[in-house]
């Protein structure tokens, strides 16, 4: 694990020294991750605070041999000295709930508990949220992991209420992610002609995200003669086979990007027009999804995580069944043959989000929530 650094540049308060907040790698080479964007953000917008980031998580392409079994142990080390030396902190723990998330995290939340240092768990979906059944073990980590008096951060009221009948907590905050949003109130989208329909999937390349159910969608599109083109950006662990499906597939018509960040993430963005996620479970709420619809591309997702407090179905995106290609390529070929219904839910996609999801006022509630510990 990298040593945690120090953002010079921010002013804490009085209180407390400075805010130790958890995720994957900061760095896009190292992780594509949704909670390392929200952690960037955060640091990069709030300067009420002094953060400093502490990294946790392996990286994407990291084998889990007897070098990353030493990282880990060396970061815990690190915890302990952190955590021990420094009392005027406040740690701000980015938790997915998914095993391996609650398994690593539970003894770094142990310690800081033990050793009462304030924290604050901010929840960024995972495969237990949603979850019917959830394995004893797991249960009575997430027991010991929520505590009466440490509070919680949602992104969404469905996630609060969902929380609410499982954990008990000091408090349930909702707090939905935010983006930074310059340059899509700058984009003006040119909607005349008739080009090729350019989809976009952007994140993770995992099964989890649907990444099956786009291929046998494409396939459904190719076969009804849709004219469309289809791009790839991101990493995961099951890329090469989704590349090569695709890439035979398609052809000329398919561009994998592969990790994108900065201008060049903004510039794939506004060239395309439909952002896809049929995600099958563990989502939160994706910084992507807000990016994507910033810019006005039509998002098509499922109805996981938090995604439908965003998506309004065909009103500003899609909401589709899950393991559903049959309704991915019925809403894509939709907004191929009639441009009209395309702009529509573009110009709502993009209001919708630069309307409901200012920086400042993102900061102002997490400072508020912070106040409270």
């Amino acid at each position: 694990m990298n040593q945690p650094e120090i953002q010079p540049r921010k002013k804490s308060r009085k209180d407390v020294k400075y805010i130790l907040i958890t995720s994957p790698s900061l760095d896009v080479a190292k992780n594509v991750s949704g909670i390392s964007s929200v952690t960037r953000f955060i640091i990069n917008n709030n300067s009420s605070f002094t953060y400093k980031h502490f990294e946790l998580g392996k990286r994407d392409a990291e084998p889990r041999n007897i070098l990353w079994f030493l990282r880990i142990i060396k970061a815990y080390m690190q915890w302990l000295i952190v955590v021990i030396l420094n009392r005027k902190i406040l740690i701000h723990f980015n938790i997915a709930l998914d095993k391996r998330s609650i398994i690593r995290d539970l003894p770094l939340v142990f310690l800081a508990r033990i050793l009462g240092r304030k924290m604050v768990l901010h929840i960024h979906g995972g495969e237990y949220l949603q979850s019917d059944y959830i394995p004893e073990k797991i249960k009575f980590c997430l027991k010991f992991l929520f505590s009466e008096k440490v509070p919680v951060i949602v992104l969404s009221s469905f996630e609060k209420n969902i929380l609410s009948d499982k954990i008990k907590s000091a408090g349930i905050y909702v707090l939905p992610n935010c983006i930074e949003l310059d340059d899509a109130k700058l984009f003006t989208r040119d909607y005349s002609g008739s080009k090729a329909l350019q989809l976009l999937f952007l994140g993770r390349i995992i099964n989890r995200k649907g990444i099956k159910d786009i291929l046998s969608a494409i396939s459904i599109l190719k076969d009804k003669g849709i004219n469309f083109k289809f791009c790839l950006a991101g990493t995961g662990e099951d890329e090469k086979d989704f590349i090569n499906k695709a890439d035979i597939l398609i052809g000329s018509d398919f561009h994998y990007a592969g990790v994108v960040d900065g201008r060049r993430k903004t510039d794939l963005i506004k060239e395309s027009d439909v952002f896809l996620l049929p995600s099958l479970s563990g989502e939160g709420l994706p910084m992507a999804l807000l990016e994507c619809m910033s810019f006005g591309l039509v998002p098509i997702v499922t109805d996981d995580g938090s995604m439908a407090c965003v998506v309004k179905d065909r009103e500003n995106g899609y909401i589709v069944s899950k393991s559903s290609p049959k309704e991915i390529a019925s809403a894509v070929s939709e907004l191929a043959n009639n441009r009209q219904i395309f702009k529509r839910m573009s110009t709502e996609a993009r209001e919708y989000i630069i309307e409901n999801y200012n920086p400042q006022n993102y900061i102002d509630k997490l400072n508020k929530i912070y106040e409270k510990i």
